[in-house]
């Protein structure tokens, strides 16, 4: 090896383009919005390659394969924003709404009955989590 190939290598590294960043799988679609006061989007949903993704801030959350779950945790998010003083608008699509509501009626449910049974079974976990370590109640309550 040549006392300048390390140097003739590294030439080259920086002579190269860039490779940007590839995301794997489909674009995300968005198919909710959450929207400040000042009219600003804040968060959202959206479906990318037949999951639902929860967005919060420019980052994903959560992902999911429920619709249902996916507006149930929007809805939870504007009820902790609102109990904050910050109230947020939900924008829904018709196609997730639709999702939602498709998989509430195979549950034999209407979808805001669904969506109360999902609040409540959030809440239950919560309180199970409370339960089993009472150091961490306060931590946790506020991931939730």
């Amino acid at each position: 090896m040549s006392r300048f190939s390390k140097a003739r290598r590294d030439a080259r590294r920086k002579q190269g383009a860039s490779r940007p960043i590839r995301r794997l799988g489909d674009a995300l679609q968005p198919h909710a919005q959450l929207i400040d006061a000042d009219g600003q989007i804040v968060g959202g949903a959206g479906l990318r390659d037949r999951e639902w993704v929860m967005v919060l801030g420019g980052k994903a959350l959560s992902g999911t394969d429920s619709a249902a779950m996916v507006l149930a945790m929007l809805r939870h998010t504007v009820a902790v924003q609102a109990r904050a003083g910050r109230a947020l608008e939900l924008h829904v699509s018709a196609a997730l709404d639709a999702a939602a509501t498709h998989e509430a009626m195979a549950a034999g449910k209407s979808l805001p009955q669904y969506l109360e049974m999902l609040e409540a079974e959030r809440q239950e976990r919560l309180a199970r989590e409370h339960a089993s370590d009472p150091a961490d109640a306060p931590l946790t309550s506020a991931m939730h």
